[in-house]
């Protein structure tokens, strides 16, 4: 199934769909994450995932990963600029200084380096920030529960919107339902995937808690299916 990035979005991601998203620095890199350098369309490493902020004025240029890269050569430059504040999804894939780091609120289906120095750590919130329930420009929504010490959800995402036109959609809008859970936060991030036996493309959405918003990014591009042609979470949703 096909995947097209929407027209129009909310500002922090209306662009997004061409590349992804952000940091875990320090102490919060596992031993055996130092000993990894691959970060490719279709390995995330989701189970180091955290959220961080990019701290230049200047903003940073994401690193290409082919080898030589990543470095600070004119060779490892890639096209895509990221601005100070912008969010990015780190992972556990380490290069030297360099972590690999997807684009916050996009697929997970393209990956590059940033040094580590240039991003930062979002502080940590606690579980009970999580509830509510989130909507997105285009009428997709999810809903978060505390259950214990992880989160439960349901939700539905929608192309081309909840409510399109006639002329959009005649036959109403593709439907896609949110994976419930459980999932456990950690570094302010949380994945929602369905178990191994659903197939390799089962949806699974990834959701990053910054303060009034949470920051969805989906494995659709990569060949996740999370419903019908097009359907998709990523994007932005507030209360």
């Amino acid at each position: 199934m096909s995947s097209m990035p929407r027209a129009a979005g909310l500002p922090r991601s209306a662009w997004r769909f061409a590349a992804v998203g952000a940091v875990i620095v320090g102490a919060l890199l596992s031993p055996a994450a130092q000993a990894s350098d691959i970060c490719q369309a279709g390995d995330p490493a989701n189970a180091g995932l955290g959220l961080a902020e990019v701290k230049p004025s200047k903003g940073i240029d994401l690193r290409k990963t082919e080898a030589p890269c990543p470095d600070d050569s004119g060779l490892c430059k890639s096209s895509l600029h990221l601005k100070k504040n912008e969010l990015v999804l780190t992972t556990s894939r380490i290069s030297g200084p360099y972590v690999c780091v997807y684009v916050a609120g996009s697929s997970m289906d393209v990956g590059g380096y940033v040094k580590q120095t240039d991003i930062a750590p979002r502080p940590p919130l606690p579980l009970k920030a999580w509830k509510g329930k989130w909507r997105e420009a285009f009428g997709n929504w999810i809903k978060l529960r505390v259950e214990g010490d992880a989160l439960g959800a349901e939700g539905e995402a929608f192309y081309p919107s909840a409510h399109p036109s006639k002329e959009e959609a005649p036959g109403g809008p593709n439907t896609g339902d949110m994976p419930p859970g459980p999932a456990a936060p950690h570094n302010n991030v949380a994945v929602f995937a369905y178990p191994d036996d659903h197939g390799p493309d089962s949806c699974r959405v990834i959701v990053a808690l910054d303060n009034a918003a949470v920051v969805v990014s989906d494995n659709v591009a990569d060949g996740g299916i999370c419903g019908g042609a097009n359907v998709r979470f990523s994007g932005d949703y507030y209360k």
